[in-house]
């Protein structure tokens, strides 16, 4: 019998390969595993592909992470993050939280909120589902809070306007504040405590890589191969061609490769794609990020773990800081940072450390450029997937495409979703169980 292959070594491959109760390989094109989890050192200093926090609710995967995995290896840290908006900063999530900004912002913020939930502006938006994800901003939050932080912070990130975008994704990522939360975060007495990612684990030694190795480390039953990637396949005759000139006879295929470009590898394999399916791959779209390891002199100015930039004087969206959120990422007196930008291209590697250096110093993480060590950037390509008018139905045109083909997705870029490196860990688990029977 054939074997069951696995078309990328990230989260989702990983977990795949543990569940499957079947002889598989696992297929990766770079040289070690981990997808996006990957920790790379730069003269002593750690640096994620941005910040990747671990959250665990699943019962089976928080006992096999613990104790088969990881462990004792894992350290608890409760989340420190603020916004940086009108020149002040305040604890995030923003809108329980407007203490210290100026008292007119704080008042706009609240009367937005109120007129939302209660008053008979927000009425329309209160008696119906909300069309797009600007509406369910304004239907839960208000004018304040959409013009002063949730509408430009958000078009940063996701590179266009909320009214693009669809609110089907935004589940537990935009908590949805109460009343008596609102006022309690304007008077000072509010919580830094909402939202999933309140508190979260991290390795205690070799970054979140250390998760894929660990992971990596107790697979049985099958073979990895990595340096080399499927070219083409041959979803009729079920066979996939390698970079390396080799052919791959699967029986099943799970794939964590990026949808749409799974969708032009099958057209490549000698059983042609439907015309509507190409066309569907071709409308899902996603952003560009980069972001910039840098270093610097002494130890960190601020508190944050990270920050948001929502007004257009920066360029970055988020700053993170590695040594702020676990010491031993960086050497002592050293304090390092993540500077994250997103876009679809037009952003060069250079530019982006230019850029850098500008709003760490503008955003008061750092004191001056004199005191910084070096810049890195780094590109990840389709990074946030966008959920605009189209991506329901181009997705939807696509799954059913692979069902018939019988290839199952797996993971946030198999997926084509936006999700937590848990969410990774269950696809892959999903794939397998489904395939074990």
């Amino acid at each position: 019998m054939q074997p069951i292959v696995i078309l990328g070594a990230g989260l989702a491959g990983l977990s795949a390969a543990h569940f499957l109760q079947h002889p598989w390989i696992l297929v990766e094109k770079s040289e070690r595993v981990g997808g996006l989890i990957k920790t790379e050192v730069l003269e002593g200093c750690l640096f994620d592909a941005t910040g990747h926090w671990l959250h665990l609710r699943d019962p089976e995967i928080k006992e096999l992470v613990n104790t088969r995995w990881m462990p004792d290896q894992l350290v608890s840290i409760q989340r420190k993050a603020g916004v940086f908006s009108r020149g002040v900063f305040t604890r995030f999530p923003y809108q329980v939280n407007t203490h210290g900004l100026p008292p007119e912002v704080v008042a706009e913020n609240l009367v937005g909120y109120v007129e939302a939930i209660y008053g008979e502006k927000g009425r329309e938006l209160r008696e119906r589902e909300p069309r797009d994800f600007a509406e369910f901003i304004l239907r839960y939050m208000g004018e304040g809070f959409a013009r002063n932080f949730m509408f430009p912070y958000n078009k940063k990130l996701w590179t266009v306007d909320p009214s693009e975008m669809s609110a089907a994704w935004v589940g537990r990522f935009v908590p949805r504040p109460t009343l008596k939360e609102v006022v309690d975060g304007a008077l000072g007495v509010g919580s830094d405590a909402l939202g999933y990612n309140a508190s979260f684990l991290y390795p205690r030694e070799g970054g979140i890589e250390s998760l894929a190795r660990a992971m990596l480390a107790h697979l049985r039953g099958g073979e990895l191969r990595v340096g080399t990637e499927p070219t083409a396949i041959d979803w009729k005759a079920r066979v996939v061609t390698l970079s390396d000139g080799r052919t791959l006879g699967y029986s099943q295929l799970i794939s964590s490769i990026s949808l749409p470009g799974l969708v032009r590898l099958l057209d490549k394999g000698g059983a042609r794609v439907p015309d509507e399916v190409l066309a569907a791959a071709g409308r899902l779209r996603a952003t560009t990020v980069t972001y910039v390891c840098v270093a610097a002199r002494g130890k960190n100015r601020q508190p944050w773990h990270w920050i948001y930039l929502p007004e257009p004087e920066f360029h970055a969206y988020r700053i993170g800081s590695p040594s702020a959120v676990y010491a031993p990422l960086a050497p002592a007196d050293t304090a390092t940072f993540s500077v994250e930008y997103s876009h679809h291209g037009e952003l060069s590697l250079e530019r982006a450390e230019a850029l850098a250096v500008e709003d760490l110093v503008r955003s008061r993480m750092v004191h001056s450029a004199d005191d910084l060590l070096f810049t890195r950037a780094r590109e990840i390509p389709h990074a946030y997937v966008i959920y605009d008018e189209a991506y329901g139905p181009a997705k939807a045109e696509i799954l059913r495409f692979l069902e018939h083909a019988g290839i199952l997705p797996a993971g946030r870029y198999g997926q084509w979703e936006y999700s937590s490196m848990e969410d990774a860990i269950l696809a892959g688990r999903s794939c397998a169980r489904r395939l074990n029977g």
